[in-house]
């Protein structure tokens, strides 16, 4: 998991974070009303809980336009 959190300090854009999130198996993305985190085989990863986005809807639209939905 500390591997993870390490990975994840390096994606500088939100492209890199999603292709990182879809290159990692175990690992997805997570949203419920408007807020957002990683889980990497059902384990919450610690301290990737963020109001990242402001809708489901908002979430699906940039998982469209990366590709991964």
């Amino acid at each position: 998991m500390n591997e993870i959190t390490n990975d994840l300090k390096k994606c500088k854009t939100l492209t890199d974070f999603l292709h990182y999130v879809r290159g990692t198996d175990g690992l997805r993305l997570v949203s419920d009303n408007g807020w957002s985190w990683l889980e990497y085989n059902g384990e919450e990863v610690e301290g990737s809980a963020k109001e990242r986005f402001t809708s489901q809807s908002e979430m699906d639209v940039l998982l469209q336009m990366a590709g991964l939905s």
